[in-house]
């Protein structure tokens, strides 16, 4: 005796049925969905019940086909393996779900071929627009325009295009005034790329502090770390007590190679960090850190977004970042 295999059928409701249930045409039912032209409150409430008994839900493919819009928005982070973006990421989303839209995200690993492509693909998916932690590189902002494609560019932001960013020249100062609590004598700057004016702005407010003391301090790019040794050695000929680093990642990572050779922190070396990512809490022990409120700044870039008619779109905001920890002995 064979089984008999069970076929579950899913019929699905289209609006000429609602059409019909509500007793009027497709094109009213159509300017209800939609909110575009005048029906009859009588009518817009027939078809709302008619909606609702049918379980009626519009196809959202053919309305952004015929709309060349859709309920989707572009995210192009730099960095996605980072934290901070990470953060930033989930304040886009949860703003961007509360007002029934979607998240579409790309990462471009710094690289502008990279970021061009992903444009082009948030534009064939018709996204109302663009959140950008990207580099503010020429031709993607030309691309942009060409598009006509909004943009709010979030944290690495440009006098061209809207964006929401922390003062990363008053977060500097937050960095040096924290190192200054331990009383250094000799202070190491570790940076990133400081072609990107995130970087280049906090040093500016790093060095407008440390200028006012009798303190020395040196630089080092941080793609030199991977040569361990000679960066101790650096610490061990410059004297050096305390470590500044453009990010929180690279202060882990400074922490992690210096507790190998048996430097204490912040006993024998202090360190401070950028950005309070969550695991700036999960060292030990703990860096004292800035805090740019990363998922604020997505929650921020986001509403900005979605409300292009308002006066704010042009203008650039700005966060004031606060201190996290302190320097302890």
């Amino acid at each position: 005796m064979k089984a008999v295999t069970q076929i579950e059928v899913i019929f699905i409701t289209t609006i000429k049925e609602v059409a019909n249930l509500a007793g009027c045409s497709v094109a009213t039912v159509s300017r209800v969905i939609n909110n575009n032209g005048y029906v009859k409150e009588q009518t817009k409430k027939r078809i709302e019940c008619a909606i609702s008994e049918l379980n009626y839900q519009p196809n959202e493919a053919a309305r952004t086909l015929y709309k060349r819009k859709s309920k989707m928005i572009g995210l192009l982070l730099p960095d996605i393996s980072n934290p901070f973006f990470t953060l930033i990421a989930r304040g886009v989303e949860d703003i961007a779900l509360s007002q029934g839209f979607q998240v579409l995200i790309g990462n471009s690993d710094n690289n502008a071929n990279k970021a061009r492509d992903y444009l082009s693909t948030f534009n064939s998916y018709n996204c109302v627009g663009v959140i950008t932690t990207a580099f503010a590189d020429k031709q993607v902002e030309k691309l942009l325009k060409s598009q006509n494609m909004p943009c709010v560019f979030v944290d690495r932001v440009n006098d061209v295009i809207s964006g929401v960013s922390a003062n990363h020249f008053e977060g500097g100062e937050l960095q040096a005034q924290l190192i200054l609590e331990g009383k250094p004598q000799n202070i190491l700057i570790i940076h990133l790329d400081l072609k990107i004016n995130t970087f280049k702005s906090r040093i500016n407010g790093i060095e407008s502090i440390l200028k006012q003391y009798n303190v020395k301090y040196f630089y080092y790019e941080s793609e030199k770390l991977t040569n361990e040794q000679a960066f101790i050695s650096l610490i061990k000929n410059l004297k050096i007590d305390s470590i500044i680093c453009s990010n929180d990642i690279l202060a882990i990572e400074t922490m992690a190679i210096i507790q190998q050779f048996k430097f204490k922190v912040p006993e024998d070396i202090q360190i401070v960090g950028y950005d309070n990512i969550p695991f700036s809490t999960m060292t030990f022990p703990n860096i004292s850190t800035i805090d740019q409120s990363a998922y604020v700044l997505g929650q921020k870039a986001v509403s900005k977004l979605l409300n292009l008619k308002t006066n704010d779109y042009d203008k650039q905001l700005v966060l004031s970042p606060k201190r996290r920890g302190s320097i302890r002995f």
